[in-house]
């Protein structure tokens, strides 16, 4: 049974490994399902993906609630230098909390530990963005202490 917001318990939130890749590409498809996109993950996608940002630990935080042993969320977020913002720029890339765990403050715990990361980097922002009718999503990010100081456009490649 799920807990009311603001009565969160305490979650385990750490760096993800390797051996949750099976549970990200279940929070993926559920993210895909919630947006009304077709993902398809191809065989060693996800192993790849992983090897790639794993070798760069100063450009990527990903990072995982668990609950009772089972991970049900993560963050994932990507560090960048700018010339605006000298200490850089936190983005937010994903962000996905299982559906049976909603409502139970683990996406803020996963924002509050983004955020302190972003500080230990020095990082002058942390930036969200979401689809323009994602307004669950943005009431969210809201809440969570985000405004609307731009818009970010986006341009999709083919694969």
């Amino acid at each position: 049974m799920s807990k009311p917001p603001g009565k969160a318990r305490k979650m385990n939130i750490r760096i993800l490994a390797a051996d949750d890749l099976p549970s990200v590409n279940r929070l993926i498809q559920q993210l895909a399902a919630a947006t009304g996109t077709d993902v398809s993950i191809r065989p060693g996608q996800l192993e790849r993906i992983f090897e790639r940002m794993a070798a760069h630990p100063d450009l990527y935080l990903n990072l995982v609630a668990e609950q009772a042993g089972d991970v049900v969320g993560m963050i994932s977020v990507v560090c960048y230098q700018t010339w605006f913002h000298p200490g850089g720029t936190a983005l937010i890339n994903e962000l996905i909390v299982d559906e049976q765990a909603r409502n139970q403050g683990i996406g803020k715990q996963l924002i509050d530990a983004a955020i302190e990361e972003a500080h230990k980097r020095g990082m002058d922002e942390l930036e969200v963005g979401t689809k323009g009718d994602n307004l669950g999503a943005q009431r969210f990010y809201r809440r969570c202490g985000f405004d609307q100081s731009y818009v970010l456009l986006g341009m999709e490649f083919e694969p």
